[in-house]
């Protein structure tokens, strides 16, 4: 028997202390600019037993994780204003190495918003928002990231394909500007070009994206809807 805290124990009953501590509540960080969402996801973890601090953007997050040591952070890509959610994810694992990334969002992948894929974490899942539908995937996708085994079944960049897939990095750069409402003359000011290099440019982008360039009506807003239909509104740089 050993002697722990003035007590008797015995080391057939380490068991039931390793259990005991197992079954202390997991700290989730949610970093989240929508309210509602939110609200929903710490509702959603709460009553599965986890211990939440939420934020709205990268700054609070900061302040939040002062006092608060989180196993796993929740994070939404686009936070307005300010570092994403994909700067944040950087800088938690700097000051938490062995912290797990959970992305959840509503983008289906991050070259989308002018990131390159390859700047998501080692390990890091990628969930699109419309899969919180299923609360178990979300709760797997924690303990997956918090284990560091985020498989193919975590990672929606890699598998899930849409209406910009086939869309160059440099493609999506026009069509986010379009999408901003900027015109071919103040795009070319902003990449440094000649306006008849993104008339150019633009046109292969509406191809890529399947904007039919020969039909009657206005192929610009056609692809600035399409645009924000798979990645929200942009925001300006």
């Amino acid at each position: 028997m050993f002697l722990i805290a003035n007590q008797r124990w015995k080391p057939e009953q380490n068991s039931v202390l390793i259990l005991s501590l197992a079954q202390s509540p997991v700290k989730v960080l949610i970093v989240e600019d929508e309210p509602l969402v939110r609200a929903l996801l710490t509702s959603l973890l709460e009553a599965d037993g986890f211990q939440i601090k939420s934020a709205s953007n990268a700054a609070e997050a900061r302040s939040a994780t002062k006092d608060f040591d989180p196993r796993v952070a929740i994070l939404d890509i686009e936070l307005g204003d300010g570092p994403s959610g994909i700067d944040l994810a950087h800088i938690l694992r700097l000051q938490f190495p062995q912290i797990g990334l959970v992305f959840l969002t509503h983008i289906p992948e991050p070259r989308v918003v002018g990131v390159e894929n390859r700047n998501i974490p080692k390990n890091a899942a990628y969930l699109r928002k419309d899969r919180m539908a299923d609360t178990g995937v979300l709760k797997q996708a924690i303990e997956a990231s918090s284990r560091d085994r985020v498989g193919k079944q975590f990672r929606d960049d890699k598998s899930v394909s849409h209406e910009l897939t086939n869309v160059s990095r440099s493609q999506l750069d026009v069509l986010r500007m379009v999408a901003m409402g900027l015109s071919n003359h103040e795009i070319a000011a902003q990449r440094g070009t000649t306006v008849r290099a993104v008339e150019h440019l633009a046109k292969r982008a509406f191809s890529a994206a399947g904007v039919d360039t020969e039909t009657p009506g206005n192929a610009r807003v056609v692809a600035a809807r399409q645009f924000i239909t798979v990645a929200g509104m942009p925001f300006g740089r």
